[in-house]
């Protein structure tokens, strides 16, 4: 994409043998590889055949109180069965009626997804991770994808643009960072889809999700927008080939990006949840990079508290830090000032030599 030198930006210090290389993988690396795994295994076992039944929870009809939902029973036929049906506006899925068991009306659905196994288990959704309070499916949902190119174009962001943000916060902030986006992509939906199913429906509030709340949210998609937002305030100035032909700058991409997912979020276009998430990935990111301080603090949370009373002495300025020497902080802002104006490409050797120093020793 001529951004930068893939190598400096993803590479570390590696043996000359390449021995050990697997523990040198950057943090951004092993997102991407574990993002692959996971959908490879999921591919596996679907095309074996192991999958789930997911219950995606009862949807009312239009004036029907939840009341009357949950005495409601699934029709059945002459032989007491559950009639199924296949359902049009969810493909692949399985519905049955509910009926209120004293009139015989219909009052109700109840859907049902075939999901890969990994996907059942980790998927977010209104109805799984806030009412039935799994929250462990904020994280789980950024490590699946739902076909290969929905992959393919997340990781692509990933490697071109998630090494230049990891060299700016170092490793371990910017796995926090990474989550954080992840996290606050799904709570966007969340909230969105919460108030979609409060307001009335008559009124059709732009921006609102009135759809499922057991509607399911996966992909990597809204870490990858917080990732697109901070290199543009990292690099802001750099161009970027769009489509590999258009050139542009970069902030120019990443808030191009957002603006779309806006505009297709309020005209209830084509997923509309997935630009939710990607509009609280993007706003998360704008934030966080702003204010980094908060991600060492994502970690540091349950770590042990130092004693207050024994302050470390304060470190000279270039002086060793565990037991290497690290270039001037000065020097770094002149550095990160002109990769701002010029582009990553505009760094000489011993440019990249020092900002490699200073992102090595952040993470240790």
């Amino acid at each position: 994409m001529g951004i930068y030198d893939r190598e400096y930006i993803r590479g570390g210090p590696r043996s000359a043998s390449g021995f050990g290389a697997m523990r040198m993988w950057s943090v951004n690396t092993w997102i991407i590889v574990i993002n692959v795994a996971v959908f490879v295994i999921d591919a596996m076992l679907a095309s074996s055949g192991v999958y789930i039944n997911v219950n995606m929870g009862d949807a009312p009809l239009q004036n029907v109180s939840h009341e009357v939902l949950r005495e409601a029973v699934p029709r059945v036929d002459g032989q007491g069965r559950e009639i199924v049906r296949r359902t049009g506006q969810y493909p692949g899925s399985l519905q049955v009626e509910l009926v209120n068991p004293r009139t015989g009306e219909v009052v109700g659905k109840r859907r049902y997804d075939r999901m890969a196994p990994l996907q059942a288990m980790f998927h977010f959704s209104t109805g799984k991770g806030f009412f039935g309070l799994e929250v462990w499916r904020l994280v789980g949902f950024q490590f699946l994808h739902g076909n290969l190119m929905h992959i393919f174009f997340n990781m692509l962001g990933l490697y071109f643009f998630g090494g230049l943000v990891e060299n700016y916060l170092g490793g371990k902030r910017y796995l926090a960072f990474y989550l954080a986006c992840g996290v606050f992509g799904g709570l966007c939906y969340l909230l969105l889809n919460l108030l979609g199913n409060i307001v009335p429906i008559q009124m059709q509030v732009p921006g609102l999700l009135i759809n499922d709340i057991y509607t399911p949210l996966i992909g990597a998609s809204a870490g990858v927008f917080g990732v697109l937002m901070a290199a543009a305030f990292v690099a802001p100035n750099a161009v970027v080939l769009f489509m590999f032909i258009i050139p542009m700058k970069l902030w120019q991409l990443a808030y191009g990006f957002v603006i779309l997912a806006v505009i297709n979020l309020l005209m209830t276009g084509v997923n509309a949840g997935g630009d939710a998430a990607h509009i609280g990935g993007a706003l998360a990111g704008w934030y966080f990079i702003r204010h980094t301080h908060l991600l060492r603090d994502f970690f540091d949370f349950f770590a042990p508290r130092k004693n207050s009373r024994s302050r470390p002495k304060k470190q000279a300025k270039g002086a060793p830090f565990n037991g290497r020497r690290t270039p001037d902080d000065s020097e770094i802002d002149r550095i990160l000032s002109k990769i701002a104006t010029e582009g990553l490409h505009s760094l000489s050797a011993a440019e990249k030599r020092k900002l490699r120093q200073a992102t090595e020793s952040r993470k240790n």
